[in-house]
């Protein structure tokens, strides 16, 4: 094999087991068994040296018995090394009792308050107290790299190697709910509207839980001073880490040292009873750990602190610590208070500052010159996770008031446990079915398609993994639409071989000229998806984020995959001798066909008019009640089920019957309560009041329907919209900014009529799709825009300028190989030579797509619905749309060359005519 081929191998190998390996451990595992397991070696190491220094021990108080004239130099040197002995015997006894005792309190811990998260517990018991032993985890766990790792730093190693690594969203797998409230009397204290103060609130903790990763939380108000919060499912270390982001006020502050601050606290040590601090100071406690210890410090602070608060950073980050393996918070201040701060900087040279948090001291640097950049730094020992969390608690800004926790609750998915489980079955079927299709059409070719789709998905979802994103629905979109890329790129490539294959070059000439030829399309069509994908991500939120990044981690993985993984194995093939032939079937309507596809300009146009037409009367039409509960909000019901728990499909069938086929149907429980609930949300009516809802013919109906429920009405609240306007406002925005960055390059890459083109024929395709799904719902009801439908309109997107960007690739190419041809007679050719490939690719699509539609429930019923009209419609325009804008308006040299073809054909018929008269004249 050449060494070539041997590199290819070992990077494509590499990749693949270092991605896959990222998956691993797909879910949670316990805490406590992971750290116990981890722990055992090093268990077992002081076990094994407990017992040989506890038998060196014997052995030594045995030869100092031996030795019965006590006063000679013998059983003096005995008894110094037989003391020695023993102390070492003693030192390893209590380290093994002092490590035992630790995991016996931290159990003991738990089980007074079951809140506590099995790694706070861990970290508490290893502290010790005035009657236990502290104990250094180092000494039974180590950290690859860190021999003395602090307590911190081992817990936290546990924690990550615990953690599973494939995170599903809430709508997949459900979460947690923490409803959380505030005091309208506070609120009103401080002269604030409640409802106001509560979506800041709202704001203020989405900003801090979306920057504390992808987690894509529903954070909707309950009430007027009441929000929940819902995230995905949590381990209990997780559980407890938002607990506090949640709860922590932000109240960053500055306070000045006492210059006299050593002097101050050698008396205080002396005598703490009668100490008192200076005047204007107060007494402060700075913790830090060292070798696993928690030291406390004391400072102490003026009372007032300076003109200087959070309100005034403008960006809080995690940066690497320059004071070992920690992290530390890197602070950058607005205007005004950049100025402040260089301000206090120069006034105090060579004093202490404390950085002060909620009322706990972080660290205390000393000034050692003015600071002028407008930038400060918090230390204090932080691991990456805690450091993120705090940088994102901060920078999120300070709660108005108080919050805090009323109750927790696990929840179902929100699609549906029913719809989640039938729509896993259904889209393994119809990736299935795409599997046997590929290499029944391409055959061996179809099998090297295959492999590198099961590595293009193995990369997406270890990327995804690796950085720590929440797969969630519309990721779930993401994948689908770049697997129909992966697939889409695989045709590009095959069809070009078959076509160098035609034109009678051998098979090792056909591969290489079939990749170089579909490379340009392949990279234009990738290239302005991901454009899409990074717009998406830096003008959207929420779910539109998550869809652009499984977006772009799945384009870059299929380029990868389709265009080096399979060429790798080609070419592997070839050199080895075990690839003579290359065979695939052909469909015959597409094998050299020659439609006027043009010729049907005028009717398209006018079906597409038509379509759309019917669009915007379809939305019109069902005005608000085209939104679902993510934007337009509802009334909660929540029932205790006392008895046995309803199927959720049953439910949501009684609930059609009852004239509410868009109302949301799951189960909620409490561990500590033993609650559990069944939740149904009722979309908003049109008259806004909870009272027009007749819940208790509601009740009174799901009663008789399920009286083995014994079902209980607990609550009734009025909620609020999960998308507000500013996500609506940005995720428009989002969607503007892609069509003008796909109008820009496409330009760049061909002609601004191209791009034009490309953008109508989106807007054309996003419009008919979501308004024919709107008009299925008027006939059949429950049909309505939620982010899942949002969701499938961005995947139409991504799938049409795919489409699209391929024909016109197509066009630019046999602009400059068929220099003799009209441009019309250039684009009909250009179409036809692509509908092999647009075929193939719409069918592969739709396949996955139909069985969705099929056997999926709930709204992955409507995404899927969604998503099959628009691949139709996505289809049909890059045919007939699209191809007759850029007829219909491009550039006029291309007019004038048309003509002058024309002229230059009529010449030529004219002298072939001439030179044949003469020469039938000299015969």
């Amino acid at each position: 094999m050449k060494r070539s081929l041997v590199w290819r191998w070992v990077l494509t190998i590499g990749v693949l087991a270092g991605w896959v390996a990222a998956l691993f451990p797909l879910r949670d595992r316990d805490f406590m068994v992971t750290f116990e397991r981890l722990a055992k070696a090093g268990v077992s190491k002081l076990e094994a040296k407990a017992e040989a220094t506890q038998a060196a021990a014997a052995s030594s108080q045995a030869a100092l018995e031996a030795i019965k004239d006590t006063a000679s130099d013998a059983y003096k040197a005995q008894e110094s090394s037989h003391l020695r002995v023993k102390a070492e015997a003693d030192a390893a006894a209590a380290a093994l009792k002092a490590y035992q005792d630790m995991l016996a309190r931290a159990e003991a811990m738990r089980q007074e308050n079951p809140e506590l998260a099995q790694y706070r517990s861990i970290e508490q018991a290893s502290r010790g107290d005035e009657t236990h032993a502290r104990v250094r985890l180092s000494d039974v766990i180590s950290v690859p790299g860190l021999p003395t790792a602090s307590n911190k730093r081992v817990i936290k190693f546990v924690r990550d190697k615990a953690a599973g690594k494939l995170r599903l969203g809430l709508d997949l797998q459900g979460g947690t709910e923490f409803v959380i409230s505030f005091s309208e009397d506070e609120a009103k204290a401080k002269e604030k509207d409640i409802v106001q103060v509560r979506d800041q609130i709202i704001e203020i903790l989405r900003n801090r839980l979306d920057m504390m990763g992808l987690v894509e939380p529903e954070i909707k108000p309950v009430g007027n001073n009441t929000i929940s919060v819902r995230m995905p499912t949590l381990s209990e270390g997780a559980k407890s880490d938002i607990r506090e982001v949640l709860k922590q006020q932000a109240n960053l502050q500055f306070y000045l040292v006492d210059p006299n601050n050593d002097a101050k606290v050698a008396e205080y040590r002396a005598n703490p009873s009668s100490f008192r601090p200076s005047p204007g100071f107060r007494y402060a406690e700075l913790e830090s750990e060292r070798d696993g210890e928690v030291i406390t410090d004391v400072i102490f602070i003026k009372k007032t602190a300076e003109a200087l608060d959070g309100g005034e950073v403008s960006r809080a980050q995690p940066v690497p610590s320059q004071f070992g393996n920690w992290w530390s918070i890197s602070l950058e201040f607005k205007g005004r208070g950049a100025r402040q701060f260089a301000r206090i900087t120069t006034d105090n040279v060579n004093e202490r500052l404390a950085i002060v948090m909620d009322g706990k001291v972080y660290s205390a640097p000393n000034i050692n010159e003015p600071i002028t950049g407008g930038q400060a730094e918090i230390t204090g020992n932080f691991g990456f996770e805690e450091a993120r969390r705090l940088a994102g608690v901060i920078e999120s800004g300070n709660l108005p008031v108080n919050i805090q926790i009323d109750s927790e609750f696990g929840t179902d998915p929100t699609l549906g446990a029913d719809s989640v489980r039938s729509g896993i079955w259904a889209g393994l079927a119809g990736l299935a079915m795409v599997v046997v299709f590929m290499i029944g059409y391409y055959r061996l070719a179809g099998v090297i398609a295959v492999v590198a789709l099961l590595m293009n998905t193995a990369l997406t979802l270890g990327t995804m993994t690796l950085l720590r994103a929440t797969i969630t629905m519309p990721g779930i979109a993401g994948m689908i639409l770049t697997i129909g890329m992966a697939v889409d790129a695989n045709v590009l490539i095959f069809e070009r071989i078959r076509e160098e294959l035609r034109n009678g070059k051998t098979i090792g000439n056909a591969i290489e000229s079939g990749y170089a030829r579909a490379f340009v399309t392949i990279f234009d069509s990738n290239i302005t998806t991901l454009l899409t994908a990074v717009i998406l991500y830096n003008a959207g939120t929420g779910s539109v984020r998550g869809f652009a990044v499984t977006l772009g981690i799945g384009i870059v993985a299929s380029m990868f995959t389709a265009i080096f993984v399979t060429r790798v194995i080609f070419d592997t093939m070839l050199s080895r001798g075990t690839m003579k032939t290359l065979r695939m079937n052909a469909l015959r309507w597409f094998t050299d066909c020659n439609y006027d596809i043009l010729a049907w300009t005028k009717p398209a146009i006018t079906i597409s008019v038509i379509l759309c037409v019917v669009a915007l009367i379809a939305g019109i039409g069902r005005g608000r009640s085209a939104l679902s509960i993510d934007f337009s909000g509802g009334t909660e019901v929540g029932y205790e089920v006392l008895g046995t728990e309803p199927p959720v499909a049953a439910v949501r069938d009684a609930l059609v019957g009852l004239g509410h086929p868009a109302a949301r149907v799951g189960y909620k429980f409490s561990g500590a309560a033993g609650l559990r609930m069944l939740e149904i949300v009722l979309p908003r009516t049109a008259t806004d009041a909870t009272d027009s809802l007749d819940l208790g013919a509601i009740e009174e109906a799901l009663t008789q329907k399920f009286p083995e429920a014994k079902l209980k009405q607990v609550q009734t609240n009025s909620v609020g919209n999960l998308v507000g306007a500013q996500f609506q406002m940005r995720a428009f925005l989002a969607t503007l900014l892609s069509f003008l960055g796909i109008v820009l390059y496409v330009s760049f890459r061909f002609e601004l009529a191209y791009g034009i083109a490309a953008v109508v024929a989106l807007v054309h395709d996003v419009l008919v799709a979501g308004g024919l799904y709107l008009l299925f719902g008027w006939f059949t009801g429950g049909r309505q825009i939620s982010l899942t439908v949002v969701a499938a309109l961005l995947t139409i997107i991504g799938y049409s300028i795919n489409d699209t960007i391929v024909t016109f690739d197509r066009v630019r190419e046999s602009l400059a190989l068929q220099r003799e041809k009209t441009y019309k007679e250039i684009i009909n050719l250009s179409i036809n030579q692509t509908l092999s490939r647009t075929f193939l690719t719409s069918f592969t699509t739709l396949m996955p797509v139909v069985t969705l539609l099929i056997f999926g429930g709930g709204t992955i019923n409507d995404f899927a619905l969604v998503m099959t009209i628009g691949v139709i419609v996505g289809t049909y325009s890059t045919v007939f749309v699209a191809s007759a804008i850029i007829q219909a308006w491009h550039k006029p040299n291309r007019a004038h060359r048309d003509e002058v073809v024309g002229k230059a054909r009529v010449a030529a018929v004219v002298e072939t005519e001439v030179a044949a008269t003469k020469a039938a004249k000299s015969a």
